[in-house]
């Protein structure tokens, strides 16, 4: 089993492009500096209908950074690389109406 650690992002963003591009080109520098890091994800919302009725989440992007274990995570989110990111966070593109929460998973492959 791996660990992957979610930040979900809702809200509307005042410029969607600028926040787009500053997390691709920008952000992502410090997070591939996350000692023990495997990769990140980026999870954007596409319009789908499903015939079942369900509640929809009105995510604006899931980020999903992978690592091997609850140590390796551990020691990411404890180091100097995670301080370097958080401090680029207050270079975010404002959103409006937001929220930002994290999680942290275990994660296990069925198929």
């Amino acid at each position: 089993m791996t660990v992957s650690y979610f930040i979900r992002y809702v809200g509307t963003p005042e410029d969607a492009d600028a926040f787009f591009d500053h997390y691709r080109r920008r952000h992502v520098a410090f997070l591939k500096d996350y000692p023990g890091i495997r990769g990140c994800r980026l999870h954007r919302p596409i319009p789908w209908n499903d015939p079942v009725a369900v509640v929809k989440d009105q995510v604006l992007v899931l980020a999903e950074l992978m690592f091997d274990d609850a140590a390796a995570l551990d020691r990411a989110l404890h180091s100097e690389a995670r301080q370097r990111s958080r401090g680029d966070f207050l270079n975010f593109p404002r959103l409006r109406d937001g929220e930002i929460r994290h999680l942290a998973v275990e994660t296990e492959t069925l198929f």
